[in-house]
């Protein structure tokens, strides 16, 4: 159930019951604002996602839907949205237009529950970020600033400060195999530890979620770690949920920090589902993200590609500076349509 605030109502699509054949995508959070819902149906309209919100009040409603034309010149990702017995004319996602708040019109409401669907019509990756409801001319705010999320807390009822968790010794930012094995290694050693990942399971690019393993000579943790369950995962979040001294924060996004001179004291993390926000503090942090988000948020300069051999003096590396960044792998899956 959504929280009703006054006259108006936010209804994250995160936030739904049932998310149907829709899927949950968090990983542009700091940059559009907020967790979504994806329709990747291969093409094949997906099974719809439902929530079901507390009206308080009865009387004329102005709907707002958040979408994104992800391909605006042909519109691939359609949807369509029922309010209780209604559903809305018009298709969201279809406009031109990146990211924002679509008008849909003005329905009249009953108090009590209130049935919300997605429809999804096209199979082709529809993206639904919120619905926003106002008997009162209120509109929403757009974006991922600070005027947004404050916005969100309010009518989610969520508090403006970050509640304190911790301390910790050590915290690993990023749940790869890099910070997953790190904080196992702690934990063993009788540190106090923490794990902040972004995605719903640990395992970074050898999860369930990719399925690509580390290569070459591994350590008999790293072994130990990285073998995988029936279902396809790795055993490193089973390992860590075992260890007493171990907390580990999945679907947590890192989005600030505070610094005392040149140390970092604690860091602000969202939780992806609910929106709660809270703030770690620990003697030590660790960044094993892959893109130094705690460099960046505290300011110090990074880098991208390959170094040349004059910056930091390595026989090795080549002679002129490469804007080299990873190599990308195209990985198949196939199953019968």
């Amino acid at each position: 159930m959504s929280n009703v605030a006054n006259e108006e109502m936010l209804i994250e699509a995160e936030d739904f019951d049932d998310y149907g054949g829709w899927v949950l995508d968090s990983q542009f959070d700091h940059e559009m604002g907020s967790p979504y819902l994806l329709a990747h149906g291969y093409g094949r309209p997906v099974d719809d996602a439902s929530t079901t919100v507390e009206l308080d009040q009865s009387g004329t409603y102005e709907v707002w839907v958040r979408a994104k034309d992800w391909v605006p010149a042909h519109h691939p990702g359609r949807f369509e949205l029922s309010l209780g017995a209604a559903r809305l004319k018009g298709e969201f996602g279809a406009n031109g237009q990146d990211w924002c708040w679509e008008r849909a019109g003005s329905i009249e409401l009953e108090a009590g529950p209130l049935k919300v669907i997605l429809h999804d019509l096209t199979g082709f990756d529809a993206r639904c970020d919120a619905i926003y409801i106002s008997r009162n001319g209120g509109q929403p705010i757009d974006g991922a600033e600070s005027d947004a999320r404050a916005w969100r807390r309010r009518l989610r009822g969520l508090p403006d400060e970050p509640t304190a968790e911790g301390p910790f010794d050590v915290v690993f930012v990023g749940g790869g195999v890099t910070g997953s094995v790190g904080a196992l290694a702690a934990a063993r050693l009788g540190l106090r530890v923490a794990v902040v990942q972004n995605r719903p399971v640990l395992g970074g690019n050898a999860s369930i979620e990719i399925g690509i393993g580390p290569r070459g000579e591994k350590g008999s943790l790293v072994a130990e770690a990285i073998a995988r369950k029936p279902d396809g995962d790795l055993q490193i979040g089973q390992l860590l949920t075992a260890e007493p001294n171990a907390t580990i924060y999945l679907h947590h996004q890192v989005f600030d920090l505070e610094l005392n001179g040149r140390v970092i004291e604690s860091i602000d993390a969202r939780e992806a589902l609910s929106g709660r926000e809270i703030r770690i503090a620990a003697s030590q942090f660790i960044d094993c993200t892959g893109t130094a988000i705690l460099a960046v948020l505290a300011g110090i300069p990074t880098m991208f590609g390959v170094e040349s051999a004059d910056e930091f003096g390595e026989s090795l590396a080549p002679p002129e500076r490469l804007e080299q960044h990873h190599g990308h792998t195209v990985f198949f899956r196939t199953r019968m349509a």
